[in-house]
């Protein structure tokens, strides 16, 4: 059984992410988590430790009864369209977002996190909400990040943004590989270079990834924009039919770039194309 961590708040768009990991995962037999993360406000945490615990205790208990209740109702919604071999399990926790995801990956043996993600809307917003970024630069846990205008689509064509600067293993590209055998998916491999050849270290690389590579359809193209969010975002227009972006973990300088820093341009991929961050498998 494959394990999935599904984070869920009741927002539309962590709603959107549990039906395309269930529509994503059809055919496989999945332990789905879905993980509700609550606090009560500081302010009132504060005042109630000082002057009424046995309150702050019920405050609690109700929060968490509040919770179960809210995912009870999202599992009676979907029961209808799932498949037997897809059980959910369902968790509260009175935590901070990112211990909690922490945890439970720990204590469920998860192998893959999905959660939805609220695109921003202005200059000065972040590319993406602060607990993705979380999740994807503080776990070692494999990440798919569906944005809220994403609607389920079959991964015909996934873009694979490198510059053949890493070392590639076999653990590392496990999610990505499973997916495209899933779906015969073909990956577009995309070279970000800023000089016109491979030097000896990429060439190297490259085969290493051609070899992982070597039984499913993929292409390699290549962009010498040095701008890469912008290149990255015409890559995708231009094919007009990608379905997800998949990126190592470990190309830190891209998710720099990419996604922890205020956008000015209109990057439309990020509002309806899955991101699949991928770290080392367990």
């Amino acid at each position: 059984m494959k394990n999935i961590l599904l984070p869920t708040d009741f927002s539309n768009n962590s709603l959107n992410a549990i039906h395309y990991a269930i529509a994503l995962f059809n055919k496989t037999p999945c332990n789905f988590y879905l993980l509700n993360v609550f606090r009560i406000p500081y302010q009132t945490n504060e005042i109630l430790m000082e002057n009424d615990v046995n309150q702050l205790a019920k405050i609690e208990a109700d929060l968490y009864d509040s919770s179960q209740k809210g995912m009870q109702e999202i599992v009676k919604k979907i029961k209808i369209k799932v498949k037997s071999y897809h059980q959910f399990h369902l968790l509260s926790d009175y935590n901070l977002f990112i211990n909690s995801i922490q945890k439970y990956i720990k204590e469920e043996d998860i192998d893959l996190v999905i959660l939805g993600t609220k695109g921003a809307t202005g200059a000065k917003e972040i590319f993406m909400g602060s607990n993705t970024g979380d999740v994807i630069m503080k776990t070692d846990c494999n990440v798919l990040a569906v944005p809220e205008n994403a609607s389920f689509s079959i991964p015909n064509e996934i873009t694979f943004p490198t510059d053949f600067k890493i070392p590639y293993k076999e653990e590392e590209l496990a999610q990505l590989l499973e997916i495209s055998k899933m779906y015969q998916s073909n990956i577009r491999v995309l070279l970000f270079n800023n000089k016109e050849y491979l030097d000896e270290e990429q060439k190297s690389n490259k085969k290493t990834l051609h070899n992982y590579l070597e039984k499913i359809e993929h292409s390699y193209h290549t962009l010498t924009n040095t701008d890469f969010e912008e290149a990255l975002n015409c890559f995708t227009q231009s094919r007009g039919n990608i379905d997800m972006i998949a990126m190592i973990a470990k190309h830190y300088n891209f998710f720099q770039r990419l996604f922890f820093k205020p956008k000015v341009e209109a990057l439309s991929f990020h509002t309806k194309i899955p991101l699949l961050v991928l770290h080392k498998d367990k």
